[in-house]
């Protein structure tokens, strides 16, 4: 890796929008579940394919931070793109696959939300600001060939983006 960077909002917008819509359909979610639904939990088949998600989302974001941090990635919490000078390129474990199982995790774990609460409004905000973190995920890869060159590039050809065998 080079110097350490950080991506402005000129360049990372997509992380507005993405942060907007999976917080409004948040929102809209629990405002859906308590009013429209007048917190009627029936337990189904949807709430337990969200309970699902939400768990395995959130296992793989915890694994997939675990293993950045490992890597040198000290700016986890930063909602912007950043590489760190001491970062290496982590292509083991949850990496060794997909290029982004964090991004996957945090897609998974949104959605399965708003089906725990059986939100269609809610699921369906979240997921049109899903769609700007796959526009995120085209930024970063451009950062990374520029930082890490063709080890990256290579790491491109051998990995899928987020689900194996399909995308």
């Amino acid at each position: 890796m080079s110097g350490a960077k950080r991506l402005g909002l000129r360049e990372d917008w997509a992380v507005v929008p993405f942060m907007s819509l999976t917080l409004l359909g948040f929102a809209a979610a629990v405002y859906d579940f308590t009013v429209i639904q007048g917190l009627g939990f029936h337990f189904g088949p949807v709430n337990l394919l969200g309970l699902a998600m939400l768990l395995f989302g959130g296992y793989l974001r915890f694994m997939s931070r675990r293993q950045l941090m490992r890597a040198g990635l000290t700016m986890l919490g930063s909602s912007r793109l950043v590489t760190v000078e001491a970062q290496r390129l982590v292509t083991d474990g949850l990496y060794r696959r997909i290029r982004h199982p964090l991004y996957l995790g945090e897609i998974t774990r949104n959605l399965g939300f708003t089906l725990i609460l059986a939100s269609g409004y809610g699921f369906a905000l979240v997921l049109l600001g899903s769609a700007f973190l796959l526009v995120r995920i085209r930024r970063e890869e451009r950062m990374m060939l520029e930082e890490c060159g063709d080890e990256y590039g290579e790491y491109m050809a051998r990995t899928w983006r987020l689900i194996p065998h399909v995308y």
